[in-house]
């Protein structure tokens, strides 16, 4: 009988091949590697514009222009921004900007905070997506303007030898009589009005059908009225989107 049981179990030790093969349940349980951050980030800023553009900015921009409209605005206004006011409408605003079209966008949740979409990044991107999606749908869109030139930019060196020769002398600065335009505090902005300096550059006639994205950061005031009865104005940094269509 123990005979017959050392027959049928085999000791032997088993080959080299198969020790050195992991199991496949070892080699099946590895993970796939996850997406980096700045993809992850990526991918949730493009959702949130695509959101935007397709459920909230299309229906109302093809409504209006459908009406005959060629020029309209979308003031988006963040969810933290405004909380007390919840019911804030076109009406309310101060100053129309010289736009009949004026449509109030309102944003929900956590993720819609201003700290998201004043990004320079978001801006830019949203106008682009914009873009791109009108030409997809056949409209001819104006090119995106060119970034402005920076001010900042090193001078050369004739170009400071220059300013240096027609730079008055330190006596003529000390003992001459200031200009109408001399601060002596050096704090009067100069550069009154609501435009930036983007806005003040001349655009391009546009042609017939074609139309122009313009989205920016900008204040925007409402005409309120408090608990006590009384108008009141309130202000803050919104969206704004505006869509010129050319005739």
């Amino acid at each position: 009988m123990s005979e017959k049981l050392e027959y049928e179990v085999d000791h032997r030790a088993p080959p080299y091949e198969d020790v050195s093969t992991p199991p496949p349940a070892f080699s099946e349980s590895k993970n796939s590697p996850q997406p980096s951050l700045h993809a992850q980030l990526t991918a949730a800023r493009g959702h949130r514009i695509h959101d935007l553009v397709r459920c909230q900015i299309e229906p109302l921009l093809y409504a209006q222009l459908l009406e005959g409209a060629t020029n309209c605005a979308f003031v988006i206004i963040p969810a933290n921004i405004f909380t007390q006011q919840p019911h804030l409408a076109t009406k309310d605003i101060v100053s129309s900007h010289n736009i009949e079209n004026i449509t109030v966008i309102r944003l929900h949740g956590s993720e819609n905070k201003s700290a998201f979409w004043q990004q320079p990044g978001v801006i830019q991107e949203l106008a682009s997506r914009l873009r791109e999606r009108l030409e997809t749908s056949g409209h001819k869109v104006e090119p995106a303007p060119r970034a402005p030139i920076d001010s900042t930019q090193r001078t050369s060196a004739g170009d400071v030898q220059s300013q240096r020769q027609s730079s008055p002398s330190w006596l003529k600065k000390q003992f001459s009589t200031p200009g109408p335009q001399h601060d002596p505090t050096a704090t009067t902005n100069y550069r009154l009005g609501w435009r930036s300096e983007e806005e003040d550059l001349p655009q391009s006639m546009l042609t017939q059908d074609e139309i122009r994205v313009f989205v920016t950061a900008r204040h925007i005031s409402f005409r309120v009225e408090t608990e006590m009865g009384l108008l009141d104005t309130i202000t803050g940094m919104v969206l704004w989107l505006e869509i010129e269509v050319g005739t």
